[in-house]
């Protein structure tokens, strides 16, 4: 059976679902030269290049900003899709429109967006506003302010309502600890645990407790549990009527003849607070601790809302559960991808269809097989390094919950251990071990759970380096397949090695012109340090990342 022409031609969609076509048989301003087009693992299909012999001093229905260019084989595969995103035009001895493509995963750089999944940061309580002062005292209620405080049980952090001492009439106590969403969010639930205090206080007669969600800061109009009053501790959690409030607050106030003494205190201790805002599923992680969310989950409600062009099918389901994950400050859906990733590893980027892909690399078969031998093939390895080989791996953090630099090691946390015997660090008896620094806050447990991902990747067998192949290359079942077909996230072995472990390809360079496309395969780990650096993803013209 003859082999697939290694042609490929070029179909432009425009906004109003209009189709023309690019190829050698086209006239001669319709003729892509100069073609190439990359891929990239966290991006899918990356940057394209490609120039027409046309008129830069004219318009052209078939050429425009964010129109839609696939490139497409002769058995219809899709090679590339990505949308205009550049058109340098050029005039020496004759006329050249380049045209810039960028893979569709730059959609998700298109608008910035904020939104809580689950807040589980005690630091977000503060004190009253002043408006909201303003409005107790013309009540006669005197503010107090909150304050931080520890269970003595587990050490985790918590918020305290509180009042001490007497007061005179007519004016009465009440404590609030305020939580705001942010501008344009709005909270659809609240988890708590309360626990009750008290110095110098036999009983607890007039006192209420209550969580209320607020349309405003002054408390204009409120949601409210209702009085929580009990023997305690207890915990619940409060859905307000509507999604429409903005803050919430927990308040502790006295609603009797004003009373009180000297030495004496009384309060509310409120732990495991947990703010919802998205309306999405929650799941059980940590026994006791408040629901969380899927990665999957939170990664379909980002695109859906805020990069619509995007179809999820390609999105996996996920079974760990992120116990806190709030994205307040504005973000690139791109970067909340990137964020929820941390804990997976997993292959993520938009292929044909513009289909948002997220799924396990499946890294026990070989997509593509090469032989050194192979006519136009070449191989660069690297060969074996300790550079990138640890025995454990050292986890350092901001804990959202108690908001201190915590460090997690191998030898409190074994699951930060690898004690395989075939590791040469174990072999020899000492200890190699990895450190990363995440760049935001986070739980201890979700902490962990980055660490195990990402010494797991750190040592699996890899075989840094460079492949070269030309024309055609053999797929799994040994057909000969354009080489233009091989892309980031599939895998490739050398057959006439030994063994030979499959590869993961991280990135491909196809260029038209030569037929060749070049591989980068197991990459450095550096690539995975990207994940922990935001600031270093930014968009370029060609693309997501240089």
């Amino acid at each position: 059976m003859s082999p697939i022409p290694l042609d490929l031609y070029a179909e432009v969609t425009t906004s109003s679902g209009a189709r023309y076509r690019w190829d050698g048989n086209q006239a001669p301003g319709s003729r892509p030269q100069n073609l190439s087009f990359r891929t990239k693992i966290g991006e899918g299909f990356s940057d394209a290049n490609l120039s027409l012999a046309r008129r830069i001093d004219q318009d052209y229905p078939d050429l425009d900003l964010v129109q839609t260019v696939t490139l497409i084989g002769a058995d219809g595969g899709v090679a590339y899709e990505g949308r205009v995103a550049a058109m340098p035009r050029e005039l020496t001895d004759s006329h050249s429109i380049g045209v810039t493509l960028t893979g569709w995963m730059a959609h998700a750089r298109d608008r910035k967006f904020t939104e809580i999944y689950v807040d589980r940061d005690i630091g977000a309580w503060g004190p009253q506003s002043r408006g909201r002062r303003a409005v107790n005292l013309g009540a006669n209620y005197t503010p107090v302010d909150p304050s931080q405080t520890s269970d003595n049980v587990d050490g985790a952090a918590g918020v305290t309502t509180s009042v001490s001492g007497a007061w005179v009439a007519p004016y009465i106590p009440v404590c609030e600890a305020w939580y705001d969403a942010g501008p344009g969010l709005t909270i659809s639930r609240i988890v708590y645990y309360w626990q009750r205090t008290s110095v110098g206080v036999g009983t607890v007669p007039n006192w209420t407790w209550a969580v209320l969600t607020s349309s405003d800061d002054k408390g204009t109009a409120v949601f409210s549990s209702g009085n929580l009053v009990a023997a305690g501790p207890a915990g619940g959690s409060f859905v307000p009527a509507s999604f429409t409030h903005r803050y919430a607050f927990v308040e502790f106030l006295y609603n009797g003849t004003p009373a009180g003494a000297d030495g004496q205190q009384i309060g509310i201790d409120w732990y495991k607070l947990a703010v919802y805002g998205a309306d999405i599923p929650r799941y059980t992680g940590e026994t006791g601790e408040p629901e969380g969310v899927y990665a999957s989950d939170v990664i379909r409600d980002v695109a859906r809302r805020f990069c619509p062009m995007l179809n999820t099918s390609g999105v996996m389901d996920t079974n760990y559960v992120l116990q806190h994950l709030a994205f307040k400050d504005r973000t690139d859906p791109y970067d909340a991808f990137l964020e929820v990733n941390k804990y997976h590893l997993w292959h993520l980027g938009v292929w044909e269809n513009r289909t948002l892909t997220f799924r396990p690399y499946d890294l026990s078969d070989y997509d593509w097989e090469i032989r050194t031998d192979d006519s136009g093939t070449t191989f660069s390895p690297q060969g074996p390094s300790t550079d990138n080989l640890f025995n454990g791996i050292v986890v350092v953090f901001q804990d959202i919950i108690t908001g201190t630099k915590t460090v997690l090691d191998p030898v409190s946390f074994p699951v930060l251990a690898d004690t395989s015997p075939d590791n040469p660090w174990n072999e020899w008896g000492f200890n190699r071990w990895d450190e990363i620094e995440l760049s935001t806050p986070t739980l201890g447990a979700q902490a962990l759970q980055i660490g195990r991902a990402v010494l797991a990747d750190r040592n699996r067998p890899k075989t840094p380096g460079t492949i070269t192949v030309s024309g055609y290359v053999r797929d799994r079942a040994g057909n000969r397949q354009p080489v233009w077909k091989i892309r980031a996230g599939d895998t490739i072995s050398v057959t006439n090695f030994p063994n030979d472990s499959p590869r993961l390809i991280h990135e491909t360079s196809y260029d038209d012109a030569t037929k060749t496309n070049s591989l980068s395969v197991d990459a450095p780990a550096a690539t995975i340090d990207a994940l922990f650096d935001r600031q270093s993803l930014a968009l370029t013209a060609g693309g997501l990342t240089s």
